[in-house]
């Protein structure tokens, strides 16, 4: 369990909140995973018409998301290929990625404090530049998966899953 501390007005810090985001979002992944486990190849990777079309190309999506805004926005900086979602043929192929990819947002979290969440990134999209507190990115990639994660689940359901409970509380 995550130690919650509190600043000296008794409030939550952007730590703790970030920290307990990150720790939801890769509990979740396992069961999630192992419940897609599954599926037959077919559904694994048919177009269920929202997102990225298919639950393998939503899983591969938060990955390579999860690669971008950690390795390349607060990593090294050096831009990461991204993974091509046929090369995942299974769910098991994506859990080893995202494993190896969860361990390196641990390292880069880890080294993170109050004062440098407050840092200001910027970041190319096309001709413009856009610019986010590093607060802001873990924020929004914790959200972007649990956007996509009942997304996930909505689908599992459809397809006639009983997926895992993944709420926070």
């Amino acid at each position: 369990m995550t130690k919650i501390s509190r600043d000296v007005h008794g409030s939550f810090t952007m730590m703790d909140c970030i920290e307990a985001l990150l720790e939801h979002n890769f509990a979740c992944r396992e069961p999630l995973l192992s419940e897609i486990g599954k599926m037959d190849y077919s559904e694994f990777i048919s177009d269920q018409g929202v997102g990225r079309s298919s639950i393998r190309n939503l899983l591969v999506h938060l990955v390579n998301t999860e690669i971008y805004w950690m390795q390349t926005v607060l990593g090294d900086g050096i831009k990461t290929e991204m993974l091509k979602e046929e090369e995942f043929q299974d769910v098991n192929s994506i859990l080893n990625q995202w494993q190896r990819v969860e361990a390196k947002t641990r390292e880069i979290f880890k080294n993170q404090n109050e004062e440098t969440l407050q840092y200001v990134k910027s970041v190319r999209w096309g001709n413009r530049t856009v610019s986010f507190t590093v607060a802001k990115v873990f924020i929004h990639m914790t959200t972007h998966e649990v956007h996509h994660r009942g997304l996930i689940v909505g689908l599992l359901r459809k397809l006639g899953y009983e997926p895992p409970k993944v709420d926070m509380l």
